[in-house]
């Protein structure tokens, strides 16, 4: 889980954040453009899965031996999941618009 939330950190600093403030202006004006409509729906639930995943990987480097913590953070990993794959979904939708 670690290398997997340091990937997307990576690839979120070096890739996604620069292309969505280079394009920003058009993102935030255009809210009528479907493409404009794809990538919020794509960002925001992609940024709070990512910001969840940071807390849920920082907690468990902190108290790795505590089993029964994870059993406690169950919610909020099941909503860091439904909302990443919402982010992929919309992601390869960005995607598709964008380049096909």
């Amino acid at each position: 889980m670690a290398v997997a939330v340091i990937l997307h950190l990576l690839t979120f600093v070096s890739v996604m954040a620069p292309i969505f403030f280079e394009y920003f202006s058009f993102y935030s004006t255009e809210l009528g453009n479907s493409l404009a409509q794809v990538t919020w729906i794509h960002a925001v639930p992609g940024a709070i899965a990512l910001i969840l995943a940071i807390f849920l990987v920082a907690i468990w480097a902190v108290n790795s031996s505590n089993v029964a913590g994870c059993y406690k953070r169950k919610r909020i990993m099941d909503v860091t999941l439904l909302l990443w794959l919402i982010s992929l979904v919309f992601g390869i939708a960005t995607y598709v618009l964008t380049y096909l």
